[in-house]
């Protein structure tokens, strides 16, 4: 009776926070579509590569010397047209704002996918595919580094953890879509060159381009970029539609206010203005730069990518031999990515916080990593040989599943979320498209080096990836601090004073400064004291003091400047 009672209650919280921020929720799964833009991709290239009827119409020997390189270029073009897109995201989502940025990076991506899908036609050159994927890279790295910034700046502070994460997991939910589509036209196909086999997955990833551009007609703008144009009405019309409240709540006066006040001289910054901000104007501002950016480079030396690009020749090498029984493990590896990103946003998130859940996906990604590799060095293949279902490789599966575990705990949805809050509001659009520009270089990387890894250092491969995870553990540790339902505006504290011994301090809850800061933006001034005191790890009596002197000063200035 007990345990229906608290059932019900739990389902009953549930229900109230989906009813009360409804239209963040909303704003959130329209805008998260774009993330759904590159997992599709992502999970269907690897696949593709592999098909006979792909192979056929473009005349490529799978046997050659050359094929490796050639797939990874292939792969790795669609992310340097993510880089310069999510390069142009700095001009584009500062002039014409974070909706209609979405909007036109959504229609670059569409016509790339039409081209994509309407190559070989006549011809085996790859040129066309080139080009369609560099067009349709283009607008998919605008859209990666506006959403985050986009959704961030509409949630409220008590869900913005799982709104932006909510972009990885319509990612990982893309890439899963992906693999089981490749799965069933392999298996559907009589003719295994069937041009339509690799055609109809290029042709169905628009369709959650389709959805968002529909759904983007309908939302607002972001409330935090019209202020700093300077549109203040607008902008508060904007922030009371996404509130679902009225323009003149409590609620919304409150943090409209907030939003101004922290804007108050920094608005309609230029270009240079914000990136010379965001670099020079303190350490504070270059650190909170510098850890976005080092969030996603960690990111991708995680060996994530290595494994969503190809998983099909990984799960070969570790023991599934048939082409089904790999693309049937990969799209049950996406399965998994889903459930898990899903299931860390709804209790990890925002309850165990960004830092702890850095700390643990690290740890399970190394062990991952470091038996796969340590199981391919103990049990070389042979040239010719295939792989067996040993015990031995069947763990090493089984390790492939765990890594996208822990990952879909962390480093997936986290880095998304910690980038998108520590961008200081008027540098925001610098910030996010400098750390996007960084995922998507290493992204292109990887995605170009992992096949002439995988077969030239082999296992090798896994323990460097598993050793780039153990130093970004100690990164999240010394450098990371937590930044669960604290206020955007209030931010900026969490940076003052003792970097390392502050993200210390985040460690443990009861001395977590993210605790202090939680309402640090309703806080009276006597209570900024104590916030203040426990952000910079300083006695109180510290900051009393240093308040007073500016008190005495500030009274002594406006007496002497009185006629």
């Amino acid at each position: 009776m007990g345990k229906e009672t608290a059932g019900r209650g739990r389902l009953s919280a549930a229900w109230h926070d989906i009813k009360k921020y409804r239209r963040t929720y909303t704003l959130t799964a329209i805008a998260s579509f774009g993330g759904m833009l590159f997992g599709w991709d992502t999970g269907l290239i690897g696949g593709v590569l592999t098909m006979e009827a792909f192979q056929h119409s473009f005349a490529l020997d799978p046997d050659s010397k050359d094929y490796d390189n050639l797939s990874g270029n292939i792969v790795s073009v669609l992310q340097g047209g993510c880089f310069f897109g999510a390069a142009a995201s700095f001009w584009l989502s500062d002039k014409v704002g974070r909706k209609w940025s979405l909007i036109l990076a959504d229609i670059i991506f569409l016509i790339g996918s039409v081209i994509q899908t309407c190559c070989a036609l006549g011809t085996t050159s790859l040129s066309q595919l080139y080009v369609g994927r560099f067009i349709g890279g283009f607008g998919v790295g605008l859209i990666s580094a506006v959403v985050p910034t986009y959704i961030g700046e509409n949630a409220n502070k008590e869900i913005r953890g799982r709104c932006v994460g909510t972009m990885q997991l319509f990612n990982v939910t893309g890439i899963m879509i992906a693999y089981f589509v490749n799965y069933g036209i392999s298996k559907d196909r009589k003719d295994p060159t069937d041009a339509l086999t690799w055609r109809i997955p290029f042709a169905l990833q628009m369709l959650p381009g389709v959805f968002l551009l529909v759904g983007m007609f309908f939302q607002n703008e972001s409330p935090r970029w019209l202020v700093e144009k300077d549109r203040l009405e607008e902008a508060k019309k904007a922030l009371a539609f996404v509130r679902a409240k009225d323009i003149n709540d409590p609620d919304v006066e409150f943090e409209y206010d907030q939003i101004v006040a922290d804007f108050r001289g920094r608005e309609k910054l230029s270009l240079w203005e914000q990136a010379k901000a965001a670099v020079c104007e303190s350490r504070q501002t270059l650190y909170r730069t510098s850890l976005a950016i080092m969030l996603m480079f960690w990111q991708q030396w995680t060996g994530t990518n290595s494994i969503n690009y190809y998983s099909p020749q990984i799960f070969k090498n570790i023991g599934l031999g048939s082409s089904d029984a790999t693309l049937f493990a990969t799209g049950i590896y996406g399965a998994v990515k889903v459930f898990f990103t899903g299931l860390g946003l709804a209790v990890g998130v925002e309850q165990a916080g960004r830092k702890w859940s850095l700390i643990v996906g690290s740890l399970g990604q190394a062990f991952a990593m470091y038996y796969i590799g340590c199981n391919q060095a103990v049990h070389p293949l042979k040239d010719g040989e295939t792989a067996s279902l040993t015990g031995n490789n069947v763990f090493a599966i089984i390790c492939v599943y765990l890594f996208v575990v822990f990952y879909s705990f962390g480093w997936g949805p986290i880095a998304f979320v910690l980038c998108s809050e520590s961008s200081p509001n008027h540098v925001r659009s610098f910030v996010m498209a400098a750390s996007l520009m960084t995922q998507w270089l290493f992204n292109f990387v990887i995605a170009k080096l992992t096949p002439i890894m995988l077969e030239n250092i082999t296992y090798g491969t896994y323990l460097l990836f598993g050793t780039c995870c153990i130093l970004m553990m100690l990164y999240a540790i010394f450098l990371v601090p937590e930044t669960k339902n604290v206020p955007l505006e209030s931010m900026h504290l969490l940076f003052e004073g003792n970097l390392v011994a502050g993200c210390l301090k985040d460690l443990f809850p009861r001395t977590s400064r993210a605790r202090w800061l939680k309402d640090h933006d309703r806080a009276d001034p006597a209570d900024e004291v104590v916030v203040a005191a426990a952000a910079k790890k300083q006695p109180e009596s510290t900051i009393l003091h240093e308040e007073e002197a500016r008190d005495s000063l500030g009274g002594e200035s406006s007496r002497t400047a009185s006629p």
